[in-house]
């Protein structure tokens, strides 16, 4: 006889789900779901619709969604139809809208999330596709069932379904992967997820008994994934009552592997949940979760390890701190060619070196002063120098000089073509830009972003000026550009992008006209020595 196949299974474990009428999921979502409810009117149409409503006369044919009466209802002038904001029958509060308006019954949807008592310690999680019917005699909510899951001990199962207008509904599928199935509509439009509530009798003496369902529905994470990963292993349970709910939502955001390697799941024992860290380590944790995210603690255990730092709340700080950086502590340790230990303290000095500098702030420093030695083809240089913020800072200036090294000769090129746009007037003068360096320089003094003009004025695309005055030939005081072919002033600006000074616009408007009386005659030098 043949074994049964793993979908059998799924197949014979889903017949055991208990049923749930239409009716009772209905009366359910009514009382506990809070959403619009409408008052439909049209005039009464008359003998057709006496033989249901009665001798009409003049008057309103009315139905409301909260309460399913259809009614007539007198006409008052003073009080029309569009007024009315609660039912007179049911008096709930409604919104009155036109009789041929009930398509937007259809724009109310949402997924309904309800639990369910199964035989023995089961629960079964069913999630329903939920909206309200345009027509008014086939009930007040179109429900589609299209996700089942099983909790039980040891584990959950799930089956989904689908439906649509061409192929009609689906067969059951089982689903390895045990999470929240979300309502996608068209265009990648997201249903909004209600939870129904979870009476005690439905939960007591079940898998799911201890689990603190109000607390799991409101954390930012999947709650069938969690509820999924308690009934596989009951140690979930302690990691939870001990404080460490957040590791729990480290795990589903994505640190699986960091979780794992803190916390071990499948222990039998409580003392044997956190197999790294002592009793005196979770206390100091509990309650240090902003500061102690799930990775410090990994490499908290690592740097133990390694004997980089000592148990207790100075190496668990360290931890913290230079987790923070997303650089790996020990890859940067075997960079520099030195002991976790010796890196450890190195960092700490370079730290109170400076004031309010974290070990955080160092490390990225380090790593970055480590990439320019690579760069630079500096094997030989000090990869722990004794003052790494200088260091650092000498290197930079030498890449920065390298790598403007080739633009500079262009710069040395334009300086030399533009000499005849010096000007001097009035106590201020005007000039081109001198290299890379400057321009730069001139970025960071006004607090604009001329710097990155450098290539274009480099390649003759825009013409970069500093306007200066005499008595501070210096200090930046207005940055100026001009285009080339017109030469008019395309930007003229002072410190942060400020408007320029009254002095400035003077002396630019002489400037200007300088430059358009000067240019015919440079013109027509240019024609006669071409000629000659």
């Amino acid at each position: 006889m043949r074994a049964p196949t793993e979908r059998m299974v799924a197949l014979d474990l889903l017949e055991r789900c208990p049923e749930l009428s239409l009716a009772e999921l209905s009366a359910r979502i009514s009382e506990e779901v809070g959403h619009e409810e409408f008052l439909f009117y049209r005039v009464s149409q008359g003998d057709d619709l006496e033989w249901l409503l009665g001798a009409a006369g003049d008057g309103y044919e009315m139905f409301c969604t909260a309460c399913g009466q259809r009614f007539f209802e007198p006409r008052d002038r003073k009080r029309p139809a569009k007024a009315y904001t609660h039912c007179p029958r049911c008096c709930s509060a409604v919104s009155p809208s036109r009789w041929r308006d009930r398509a937007r019954l259809e724009s109310i949807q949402f997924a309904y999330h309800v639990f369910q008592r199964g035989k023995g310690a089961a629960v079964w999680l069913r999630s329903f596709q939920v909206s309200m019917h345009r027509d008014f005699l086939s009930g007040k909510y179109d429900i589609f069932e299209y996700c089942r899951v099983l909790f039980q001990e040891g584990g959950a199962h799930k089956w989904k379904r689908s439906r649509s207008w061409y192929f009609g509904v689906s067969n059951w599928e089982p689903v390895k992967t045990i999470c929240l199935k979300r309502w996608h509509g068209a265009y990648g439009q997201t249903r909004d997820d209600v939870w129904a509530g979870v009476p005690m009798e439905e939960i007591e003496g079940s898998c799911l008994q201890y689990v603190p369902m109000d607390e799991v529905l409101r954390l930012d994470l999947d709650p069938v994934a969690l509820l999924a990963l308690w009934c596989k292993y009951p140690a979930v349970e302690y990691v939870w009552k001990m404080g460490f709910a957040g590791w729990l939502v480290d795990r589903a955001r994505g640190y699986g592997a960091e979780f794992s390697r803190v916390v071990n799941l499948r222990a039998r024992r409580p003392d044997k949940l956190f197999p790294h860290l002592t009793k005196a380590e979770l206390r100091l944790l509990r309650g240090r979760y902003r500061e102690m995210h799930l990775t410090a603690v990994e490499l908290y255990q690592r740097l133990k390890k390694a004997g980089a730092v000592q148990p207790g709340a100075a190496g668990m700080a360290f931890a913290g701190d230079a987790a923070g950086c997303y650089i790996d502590f020990f890859a940067l340790a075997k960079r520099c060619g030195a002991e976790p230990r010796e890196l450890r303290r190195y960092l700490e000095r370079q730290a109170k070196r400076r004031d309010r500098v974290r070990v955080h702030d160092v490390m990225i420093e380090h790593n970055d002063y480590l990439d320019q030695l690579m760069r630079l083809h500096a094997d030989g240089g000090d990869r722990m120098p004794h003052d790494l913020h200088e260091a650092h800072a000498r290197l930079s200036e030498r890449e920065r000089r390298l790598n403007n090294r080739p633009l500079n000769g262009k710069f040395r090129a334009r300086r030399h073509l533009l000499r005849w746009m010096c000007w001097k007037h009035d106590g201020m003068f005007i000039r081109p830009v001198d290299s890379a360096e400057e321009i730069t320089r001139e970025g960071e003094q006004m607090h604009n972003c001329v710097a990155g003009y450098a290539k274009r004025h480099a390649e003759g695309k825009t013409i970069i000026l500093l306007l200066r005055k005499c008595s501070a030939p210096g200090e930046s005081w207005h940055t100026v550009e001009i285009d080339p072919e017109t030469l008019r002033c395309k930007q003229c600006f002072g410190h942060g992008n400020a408007q320029r000074t009254p002095e400035a616009a003077a002396f630019m408007e002489a400037y200007l006209a300088h430059l358009q009386a000067v240019r015919p005659g440079r013109r027509q030098g240019r024609k006669e020595r071409r000629a000659a």
